[in-house]
This record gives C-alpha cells, sequence and structure tokens, in this order.
C-alpha cells in the first residue's frame, strides 16, 4: 500500500486524482466555441418539490488537442466517478426561484405559489478569462412529484455514545498486566415527537397551464398549499415522528503488556518468565431505542361537490416507529505477554463484545376524520387558482 501511495504522489497530482475518480475538466486554458445548459438532460417542466441537476455541454479545444471536443458535467451524486467531465465550479447558476448546490442541483422554492405563474427562470455562466458564454432558460412548473401533504412528527434524538474503557496498566517485575476497562453503556434514544394536528381543505382547481388539479390547503399546526395531479390519490400525513436510536456502547479497552521476565544472566529474577498480558475490557451494551410518538390529528373537509375526494385523500396518522437499539461496543484486545529468559507470557484474553440495545416501541395511531362541506372561502383568494365551476345539470 505505500508503494502504490509514493508512486502516486510522485506521478503528480493528476494521477491521484484519476485513481480516487475526481480528475474533472478545468477551461480555464481551454479555446471555447459553444456552450448549451438544461437541467436534467432535456427536461422542460420543473416539480417545485424535486430537487433536479443542471448539465451544460461545451464546445471546447484544451492545450495540446488537435481539435474541438465535447464536454459534459458529471451527473449523479458527489460520490461518483466523474473523470474527464466538466466540473461544475467552471459555471455559474443563478435563479429567483430556487438555490444551487456546487455539484449542480437546483432546489426549487417549495412554495407552489411562487411559481404558479412565473415558472422558473434558470442562468447558466461560463467562468472563464476571455470566453463570455451566458444562457438563460425558462421553465413552466408541473406537480407530479407531489405525493403527500403534511409532514410526521420531528424524530427522537439519537442516544449519546458510550465512552471506551481505559486500557489496562502494564505489569511490572514479570507481573501480568492489568485488565482493561469496561466500555460504558450508550445513551437511550429520545422519544420521537406526536405528529401535527391540521385542517384540511380540498378542492379541485385549474390554473393558466392545467385545466384541472387536485387543490390542498392545510392549517393548524403547519400550513401549507399543495397542487397535485387529479387523477390518483394524495396521502395527507401527521403521523408520530420516529424513536430516536440508541447510542453506541464504548469499546473496551485493552487489557495491559505483561512485564518481561529475568534475562537469565545476573539479575534476582535470572530465567524468569514474562508476565501474562492482561484481559481486555467487555464492550459496552448499546442504549435502548426511543418511543415513536404518537400520530396526530386530521380534520379533512372537502368540497361536497366532489364525493370522490373521500377516496382519493388518504390519512396517514400511525404511531411513529420505534427508534433502533444500539451496537454494542467492540471488545478490548488482550495485552501482550512480557517475554523473559524462562519464555514468554500468555497474551490476555479478548473482552466480550457489547450486547445490542433493544429497540423501542411504536407510537400509538392518531385519529383523522373527514366531512363533505363548502370549501369555497379557503380558495377564492390564491391569486393564479380557481376552484372550478359547478356542474351543469
Amino acid at each position: 500500500m505505500l508503494a502504490i501511495a509514493s508512486t502516486l504522489a510522485l506521478s503528480g497530482c493528476g494521477v491521484v486524482r484519476t485513481y480516487v475518480g475526481v480528475n474533472t475538466v478545468q477551461l480555464q486554458d481551454a479555446q471555447i466555441f459553444a456552450m448549451e445548459s438544461e437541467i436534467d438532460f432535456g427536461a422542460t417542466l420543473i416539480c417545485p418539490r424535486r430537487p433536479m441537476q443542471m448539465h451544460v455541454a461545451v464546445s471546447a479545444q484544451r492545450p495540446g488537442e488537435a481539435a474541438p471536443s465535447t464536454y459534459d458535467t458529471w451527473r449523479g451524486t458527489p460520490g461518483v466517478r466523474r473523470n474527464g467531465m466538466l466540473d461544475f465550479s467552471n459555471f455559474a447558476f443563478a435563479s429567483e426561484q430556487g438555490r444551487f448546490d456546487e455539484w449542480g442541483w437546483f432546489y426549487p422554492n417549495t412554495d407552489l405559489l411562487a411559481t404558479l405563474d412565473s415558472g422558473f427562470v434558470i442562468d447558466t455562466q461560463l467562468l472563464h478569462p476571455t470566453a463570455q458564454l451566458a444562457q438563460t432558460r425558462r421553465y413552466e412548473p408541473e406537480y407530479s412529484c407531489i405525493v403527500s401533504a403534511g409532514r410526521p412528527g420531528a424524530p427522537g434524538r439519537g442516544g449519546t455514545e458510550g465512552s471506551d474503557g481505559s486500557s489496562g496498566s502494564s505489569g511490572s517485575e514479570g507481573q501480568k498486566g492489568g485488565e482493561g476497562g469496561w466500555g460504558e453503556d450508550g445513551g437511550p434514544g429520545g422519544d420521537g415527537y406526536q405528529g401535527p394536528h391540521v385542517q384540511v381543505y380540498a378542492t379541485y382547481v385549474s390554473t393558466r397551464l392545467y385545466p384541472k388539479l387536485l387543490a390542498v390547503r392545510v392549517s393548524g399546526d403547519i400550513h401549507d398549499f399543495v397542487l397535485a395531479p387529479a387523477d390518483r390519490p394524495l396521502a395527507l400525513i401527521a403521523r408520530g415522528g420516529q424513536g430516536g436510536s440508541g447510542g453506541r456502547g464504548g469499546s473496551g479497552g485493552s487489557g495491559g503488556s505483561g512485564s518481561g521476565g529475568g534475562n537469565g544472566k545476573d539479575d534476582e529474577n535470572s530465567g524468569a518468565a514474562g508476565g501474562s498480558g492482561g484481559d481486555g475490557g467487555p464492550g459496552g451494551s448499546g442504549g435502548p431505542g426511543g418511543i415513536g410518538g404518537d400520530g396526530g390529528q386530521i380534520e379533512l373537509m372537502y368540497d361536497a361537490r366532489y364525493p370522490e375526494l373521500a377516496q382519493l385523500l388518504l390519512f396517514d396518522v400511525d404511531g411513529g416507529l420505534p427508534g433502533s437499539g444500539g451496537t454494542g461496543g467492540a471488545s478490548g484486545n488482550g495485552g501482550m505477554g512480557g517475554s523473559g529468559g524462562g519464555g514468554s507470557g500468555n497474551s490476555g484474553n479478548s473482552g466480550n463484545q457489547g450486547n445490542y440495545g433493544s429497540y423501542g416501541t411504536g407510537g400509538r395511531a392518531g385519529r383523522a376524520q373527514a366531512t363533505a362541506g363548502d370549501v369555497s372561502r379557503y380558495f377564492r383568494s390564491i391569486p393564479g387558482v380557481k376552484m372550478l365551476p359547478n356542474k351543469k345539470r
């Protein structure tokens, strides 16, 4: 392994970056001919609650190349191999309807009303000493990624990790090494929080782009406005938060080394064997998982003109899942036996692995109820949104 590392270091930074898969292309010294930008490889619409990654292709001729080549930005999460692909640091992205991270991912504004009429405008600029290339793209909104409204209760905090046991002391004058200390048990996971209490109102609406959408307003502990396709179910969520995971148990301490015995010549312990190594300490147990939070409460009023909404809107007021138990701490290693003229001492035994913590229990289910009624006052004042007219008889 040392030989490989040395070879890579001597071969230059580019070889090292290639080895780990991050040898991306920089364009500062290239001659630039053209640039094309888009989002998500040809997407024409953006859903406000789904991140999407930019894609930029640049025609450029780098030093030493006989002809121009087309280079593309890489696709995926930071862990993918991206050798030979354009680095996103070659570009500046901007949009008033969302934000970008350093990996080219666009996080749209989740407020659906903010982009209902305007859509999304994304500016891409090449960062280059001489080439002044920029492009602006506009995308209409769509809502296929929206499958729920509401949210669960917050999860419980994770338990604290147990401290590692102390190492045993070394033996003296041919004596056995000290035993390693016990690892501390992990702390318990915190309980999940109760789901929210909300009032939900639902109907069908039209917008500038879509003749029929399912519209849902949420008020109470949380406030939200959701648009979704009108031909599929939508989940209304107020379940309890999951219990927190128990903390990891601390590792057992290593046993102390046994002392060396006499060398068989001049000392008073002439020919004595070395001391035995101390036993390693046992690992601490993992902490127990937390209890899931109780489910919340949903009071749904749906537009009485559309009784099918009662089957289209699905309740999720389940209790929160139990928290998982923490992992047990690692066993402490036994100490090495000492050596002497009469032979080497035995090595100490390793300690026991700590036990896994127990799972918590799930939370209790909450309550939900649905009634039909006149919901017009909850939707009539929303800009860009129109309730569907009454059906003709």
